[in-house]
């Protein structure tokens, strides 16, 4: 809990530095790729939490995945590696992420689905999900043949489960009762 404060502090920081400079979408793209490295390789988590490895081995390897690095991330990690506190890159880079979505009022709507989503039907729920909130919604299509058909949206901390599976589930515990 307490590196989570820490971490939306250096955040909180970083996305007031990057604004001042005119820099917060290029850092915006630069922490989407630090949280997408740690969230898919368990390799690079072990090793930064690792304190054999020498920080300046764990500095050029996020340099080596970030291209063209602004100059706000540059000193973002400066400062990191002056603290003492690289390790804590992950989870400062998704609290910069969600803190810039919710400046910018953008909301995730993760759907699961059966099957893949069709553009068309993607734009007709995004209009649907625009009448409960004002800005920009970004989809996330799961696919789960579990669920048989319909869908389950998660939006705003809601749920709406249209799914075959809970349908059938509802009707269980009718007949069962």
């Amino acid at each position: 809990m307490k590196n989570n404060l820490v971490a939306l502090r250096y955040s909180k920081a970083l996305i007031n530095f990057s604004e001042t400079k005119k820099a917060s979408k290029k850092v915006y793209e630069e922490m989407k790729v630090i949280s997408k490295i740690f969230s898919q390789n368990k390799i690079a988590l072990n090793l930064f939490s690792n304190p054999v490895i020498s920080i300046s081995k764990k500095k050029n390897l996020i340099f080596k995945f970030l291209k063209n690095t602004s100059q706000e991330t540059v000193k973002l990690i400066d400062l990191l590696e002056k603290n003492k506190r690289l390790y804590m890159i992950s989870d400062i880079s998704v609290s910069y992420i969600n803190l810039y979505k919710s400046k910018r009022g953008i909301s995730n709507a993760k759907i699961t689905t059966a099957v893949k989503l069709s553009k068309k039907l993607e734009i007709k729920i995004i209009e649907k999900l625009k009448n409960i909130h004002k800005g920009e919604i970004k989809i996330l299509n799961i696919i789960d043949p579990k669920i048989i058909g319909g869908f389950i949206i998660n939006f705003n901390g809601l749920q709406y489960d249209a799914s075959v599976k809970n349908q059938f589930k509802l009707l269980k515990s009718q007949i069962v009762t």
